[in-house]
């Protein structure tokens, strides 16, 4: 019925995903334009040996359910493969955090849920990679227009990642013309930002698509007159021709006046008693098995059975062996609607309380959203029941881990509360509790804003003088949140609570830690040890071992930027040991991000990213790759580009952002991307990066040491631009920024850009003898900042020398170039000379080529070529040192995926690196690869690791 071009659109999707390339589709129309038939009719054309996994969302309780297509195809994912089986198939071959979603797999992991959302996420999403390994598979979720907030924040995420999901097409159903007000509105405009998801609108059919229908449905050729009726009273919309249809009796059509009417025509043609049952069905959102439905009408077995055959003959239910559904879910709305009040309140009592009498009539594990949903429905008659259903229904939603529908039951509680008296007694808490439950779930579901109002309601009402302790505890709290939003005030709060929380409270270790974090981000290095070194005495108080890890890291982190880093090292690594002993994932990666990052600082770049490198390892291990990965991905990313490894830095931070992090981490990879291509000559993308990044931080109340290398990117590409008043304008809003003169690893990368602009040089000379330069690279940068002031060759040559102690080839090419410069200028040719072949050789490594295009202009100048007499062209078969590292692991062995995760990076970008070697090599295959790798020696010295053995780890970092 004309959906032939939108058939041969998803199997073409379907072939490109069986190729290795990411599609989603979004198929959307009106209700009733045939969305389910056609996604159908294309799983049907699918090979046997082709998997499909498929959910649908349901409309509950104004929120939906949570989580809900993914626990059904987990449940039909159990009745294929067997629980073992499905285990066999996740991270380490058990349930974690889907044993939430589906008690049967297992229980989930006990403590901490803090990361709970993000390992869940993480799990399911392996378990999709390995589904897709196996054979073909199709995830087709439908009616994503109900989906609940955690559904589609776990669906975004998946599209998200599709990338890392070989051989996996993603269907999605979707209700168009909603209103404006509807949340989920949202989906598409999200699903839109992400490149390879495609829409697939369906169209009402046309008047032969129509008359196509009525064949099929009467079994001959419809007269004329019956189609243009049929036609211009459905619109073409398939559901309402099957309606029309169906109101027909022994004398024609009967022609309803309204599309309300057209709908509800065909129950009015059924027996009274299958009238009642379906409109007892209608108030079941969600499919209702056959003894609930029995003990709401009352009627018997024989009597229900008997009810139930003509409303699926007339296709208003369908029946499978899980119980009783709408055909349409357009149809069970308009039966719905049909009742009358009393009716309506009548028929959800009885559902309630059915449920209540036995919580396994309800669909598995919803019993309580099920209640809470009935309940509410009839709350203004029953207050205390829905207070009740909607407390238990929010603890299981935070059990399950949806954050976001907690909030919602919670919100319901507190609108309650005050009409129903004793309200404690049902729900065996006071109101503060439920403030404070809903203050958590409004964090954990990312409505920071709505956290921060539940949190300064509860202290509003909290006497400092009568309770330090929980007054202190709350102000910890909102000094986090507003932190979290980019608020100023966050460290006002938590000093106060550190103040007001007694020694002899447990949480003072805590408090102290939160405080000693924030003060060394802002930073405020003297006070922040002070206060990490009194988080410590605290936690060994309390035998708090996490937080005495946490504070541990934080003073060596601290002391290291003072220049004391040999020393603090062994520190780091004795917390990391602490940590694994814990087996806590957060504070483990909380030191490794801080060893990374002082290793880093301190000019260590290959010590810096085997940390980094152990960080990424670790999270990938924890299911914290999207939240926690990104801070370890960056950190591997800016020793990779200090270090001259350009393409392993651009892999790295593809891979990261192909997990979408969280806004603020976004931008910062986006900075670092924007770096390498501006450095790379590509200054459009370099702009587009820039550009997004600052209307993220604009969003927020990001710190200086993330702001200032934005601001550095901008001003080199005013600077590329040849547009120094707006490059003024950068370096004037960059040293305006707070704190600015404490954070001098990030001022001085400014400074060096800004002495570029001679009208800026006075009041930057004056600015940078105030600022520090702590370790050699600062050290560096302040050579390069004086010899860009005052160009003198000498000064040029010591920066050139600082550079390349440090093995960063750009700004050591740059300092050659500047050094060339002033002795081209002296006279001192053959001083000239040399430092710009030296400088063309580094820029051609890098393939910098704004920077060789520079040299060359120079030695256009100087009349003289920048490459050495007699220098060969380059090897054809000569490869990068990333392909270098692909060979190395594939003359291991490894296959494309395994390499994938030895490197962090995607199989696609294995699977192009693998294709460039052989293509330089001139062989056609992986051995013959290996082979001739070895017989060149392309590989490095001292033969190839064996799979698994792990990396070298530098001195200091954690085992």
């Amino acid at each position: 019925m004309e959906r032939d071009r939108e058939l041969a659109g998803l199997r073409a999707a379907f072939d490109e995903t069986q190729a290795g390339a990411p599609v989603t589709v979004l198929v959307a129309g009106d209700a009733g334009v045939g969305k389910s038939a056609l996604v159908g009719e294309f799983a049907a054309t699918l090979d046997d040996g082709a998997r499909i996994l498929a959910g649908e969302c349901l409309d509950f309780g104004g929120s939906g359910l949570p989580f809900a297509p993914f626990t059904s195809l987990l449940r039909d994912l159990v009745g294929e493969l067997g629980v073992t089986g499905v285990l066999r198939r996740l991270p380490g071959g058990v349930a974690g955090e889907t044993g939430r979603l589906l008690p049967v797999l297992g229980p989930p992991p006990a403590g901490d849920t803090e990361q709970a959302k993000a390992r869940l996420f993480e799990q399911l999403l392996s378990l999709m990679q390995v589904l897709a390994e196996e054979r073909p598979t199709v995830l087709l979720i439908e009616d994503i227009h109900w989906a609940d907030r955690s559904t589609r924040e776990l669906l975004l995420f998946l599209v998200g990642n599709q990338r890392a999901i070989p051989a996996l097409l993603i269907v999605l159903t979707y209700r168009t013309g909603l209103d404006r007000a509807h949340a989920a509105r949202l989906v598409p405009s999200e699903l839109a930002r992400i490149g390879w998801v495609r829409r697939c609108e369906l169209a009402p059919l046309s008047r032969r698509g129509v008359t196509a229908q009525l064949r099929e449905l009467l079994g001959h050729e419809p007269d004329v007159d019956l189609s243009d009726d049929v036609f211009a009273r459905s619109e073409g919309n398939p559901l309402f021709v099957e309606a029309l249809m169906s109101c027909r009796d022994q004398r024609g059509p009967v022609v309803p006046q309204t599309i309300r009417d057209l709908l509800i025509a065909p129950l009015t043609l059924l027996p009274a008693p299958s009238q009642e049952v379906v409109r007892a069905a209608s108030v079941c959102a969600v499919r209702i098995g056959h003894e609930l439905l029995a003990t709401v009408t009352g009627l018997d077995e024989t009597e229900l059975t008997a009810a139930l055959r003509p409303a699926i003959a007339a296709n208003l239910l369908v029946a499978d062996d899980e119980g009783y559904r709408f055909r349409n879910a357009l149809t069970r709305e308009v039966v719905q609607d049909d009742l009358l009040p009393v009716e309506r309140a009548r028929l959800h009592v009885r559902y309630a309380e059915a449920i209540e009498r036995d919580p396994a009539l309800a669909s598995p594990g919803r019993a309580g959203a099920q209640l809470a949903g009935h309940w509410g429905a009839v709350a203004g008659k029953h207050p205390a029941r829905a207070l009740s259903a909607a407390w238990h229904a929010a603890e299981a939603a935070g059990r399950s881990l949806a954050y976001a529908e907690q909030l919602h039951l919670l919100t319901e509680v507190l609108r309650l509360w005050r009409h129903v008296p004793g309200a404690e007694e049902h729900v065996g808490a006071g109101h503060d509790a439920v403030v404070d439950a809903a203050a958590d779930a409004a964090a954990a579901a990312g409505d920071v804003t709505r956290a921060l109002a539940l949190v300064e309601s509860l202290l509003a009402g909290t006497d400092a003088g009568a309770e330090p302790g929980r007054a202190g505890r709350m102000l910890m709290r909102r000094g986090e949140l507003r932190h979290a939003l980019g608020r100023p005030g966050g460290v006002e709060d938590l000093r106060a609570a550190t103040t007001l929380i007694p020694e002899t409270d447990p949480a003072a270790p805590a408090a102290l830690v939160a405080l000693s974090y924030r003060l060394l981000t802002v930073p405020r290095e003297e006070e922040g040890r002070l206060v990490a070194e009194a988080a410590i005495t605290a936690a060994r108080r309390f035998g708090d071992v996490r937080a005495e890890v946490m504070a541990t890291a934080d003073l060596a982190y601290s002391r290291a930027r003072a220049g004391d880093l040999d020393a603090q090292l062994p520190k780091l690594a004795q917390a990391a040991a602490s940590a694994r002993r814990l087996a806590d994932d957060a504070a483990l990666l909380h030191v490794l991000r801080r060893e990374a990052d002082v290793l880093q600082g301190e000019g260590r770049y290959a010590a810096a990213a085997s940390v980094a490198r152990t960080g990424l390892a670790v999270c990938a291990a924890a299911g914290l790759v999207r939240t926690a990965g990104p801070v370890h991905a960056a950190n591997l990313a800016e020793s990779s580009i200090a270090a001259g490894d350009w393409d392993e830095a651009a892999e790295t931070i593809e891979h990261a952002l192909g997990h979408p992090p969280i806004p603020g981490l976004d931008a910062y990879l986006t900075v670092l991307q924007g770096t390498i291509l501006l450095a790379k000559g590509d200054l459009a993308g370099a702009r587009t990066a820039a550009a997004y990044a600052r209307e993220v931080f604009a969003d927020g109340y990001p710190d200086t040491q993330d702001l200032l290398p934005l601001a550095r990117l901008e001003i080199d590409l005013e600077l590329a631009g040849r547009r120094p008043a707006e490059a003024a304008e950068l370096v004037a809003e960059a040293l305006s920024l707070p704190e600015v003169e404490a954070s001098p690893r990030y001022l001085w990368p400014v400074l060096v850009s800004g002495a570029q602009l001679p009208g800026l040089r006075p009041r930057l000379r004056s600015l940078a003898e105030t600022v520090p330069a702590i370790g050699p690279v600062q050290q560096a940068h302040r050579l390069t900042f004086a010899a860009t002031v005052e160009p003198a060759q000498a000064t040029w040559d010591r920066a050139a020398a600082a550079w390349a102690d440090l093995g960063e080839p750009y700004p050591q090419a740059r300092a050659l170039l500047g050094a060339a410069s002033v002795a081209g200028e002296a006279g001192a040719h053959a001083d000239a000379v040399t430092r710009l072949r030296a400088a063309a050789s580094l820029a051609d490594r890098l393939g910098a080529v704004p920077l060789r295009a520079e040299i060359d202009r120079l030695a256009k100048a100087l009349r003289v070529s920048p490459a050495e007499p007699g220098e060969p062209a380059p090897d054809r078969h000569s490869l990068t040192g990333r392909e270098i590292e692909v060979l190395r692991l594939l003359a291991e062995g490894r296959t494309n995926r395994q390499i994938a995760a030895e490197l962090y990076i995607s199989a696609k970008t294995v699977s192009t690196h693998v294709s460039n070697i052989l293509s330089k090599l001139d062989v056609s295959g992986r051995v013959q690869a290996a082979t001739t790798a070895h017989r060149l020696g392309l590989l490095p010295t001292g033969g190839t690791r064996k799979p698994g053995q792990a990396n070298q780890k530098p001195m200091g970092s954690p085992a």
